[in-house]
């Protein structure tokens, strides 16, 4: 592909496995010209994960309509340090970083776009 979008993916992969898997389908997928945009919950500084254990347990949440139940997701958000790590790990160079947002379920984004690392023969 020469263009891959993903967007509110990859924090939902709490798994290190899971998330390799993840990067290795983008350097795979991309042809050596592509890049790619990966959006992810962050504010580049905040670590956490969740319980995966917990996932799709009910939830009461807060909403213009009244408060509701809903299923619980997983989630993990990294830093800009682990994230250039966990790119650089799968042979993706980022060619541009930052914190954007997408209102109003993602008050802060953080954004990569990326291509194949250009090995040298050996």
């Amino acid at each position: 592909m020469i263009f891959i979008y993903a967007v509110a993916v990859v924090h939902m992969l709490v798994l290190d496995g899971d998330r390799n898997g993840f990067y290795r389908f983008i350097h795979d997928h991309l042809k050596p010209e592509g890049i790619a945009l990966i959006c992810t919950m962050g504010d580049g500084e905040t670590e956490i994960k969740s319980d995966i254990s917990k996932a799709f347990e009910l939830q009461e949440r807060d909403h213009a309509s009244g408060k509701m139940l809903v299923a619980a997701t997983s989630c993990r958000m990294v830093s800009f340090g682990t994230f250039a790590h966990e790119l650089a790990d799968h042979n993706l160079t980022v060619i541009e970083k930052g914190i954007t947002s997408a209102l109003p379920e993602f008050d802060s984004l953080m954004y990569a776009v990326v291509k194949k690392t250009c090995q040298s023969p050996a």
